[in-house]
């Protein structure tokens, strides 16, 4: 299953054919062919009273594929941080509460550059990735440009007490550590793509 973010609405590709359209801004298909299946990527996009387009399909990675080739695909990677108080890293950038997470640079492996944008965009160090969480997908545009950014996160453990120290340059206002209770607070202004991930945390016994 494939989950791909349009700020808040999604499109979601699925093998599940027991769905039922319930909601009025919800819309189903089952995927016939490639022409029409972007013909409903692109009605989707416009109409934005449709929350969610539901697609249907035995092969959901090769529909997944050609929907990344509607876009700029940018690949990227960022990590969901905790410390020796069980309390998650929260960044605020453009008045929206975030994780750290950006761009995979050339040749650079996924678990490396997720370090490394932590380290970058909190002013940290002194980190161990205990595993993979999950991958996320959201769209944008950037100069004219249509992307599709695919975010894999990592699970790490912070070992240190260095001082915060937010990376303005990337629009980024505050970091702190956040314990579960106010996490769920933060939830409230925080993009739809990064709520599942950040649920993970909430549902753990750290």
């Amino acid at each position: 299953m494939y989950k791909i973010y349009f700020e808040n609405r999604y499109i979601e590709i699925t093998k599940n054919r027991n769905m039922q359209n319930t909601d009025n801004n919800q819309q189903i298909i089952s995927y016939k062919n490639r022409k029409s299946f972007y013909k409903a990527v692109k009605d989707f996009e416009k109409d934005t009273k449709n929350i969610c387009l539901l697609v249907q399909t035995d092969k959901a990675q090769k529909v997944f594929k050609q929907l990344k080739k509607m876009y700029i695909h940018i690949p990227a990677a960022g990590g969901l941080v905790i410390n020796h108080e069980g309390k998650l890293l929260l960044i605020k950038r453009n008045g929206k509460w975030d994780l750290p997470k950006g761009k995979i640079e050339k040749a650079e492996k996924k678990r490396t550059a997720a370090a490394r944008e932590v380290e970058e965009e909190c002013g940290i160090s002194n980190l161990s990735i205990i595993n993979k969480v999950k991958k996320t997908y959201h769209t944008y545009e950037a100069y004219g440009k249509k992307v599709l950014k695919t975010t894999h996160w990592y699970l790490m453990q912070y070992h240190g007490n260095e001082e915060l120290r937010p990376q303005t340059k990337e629009g980024i206002t505050e970091v702190a550590w956040k314990s579960k209770e106010e996490v769920k607070e933060c939830m409230k202004n925080m993009y739809s793509s990064l709520l599942d991930v950040v649920t993970y945390y909430i549902v753990s016994k750290t």
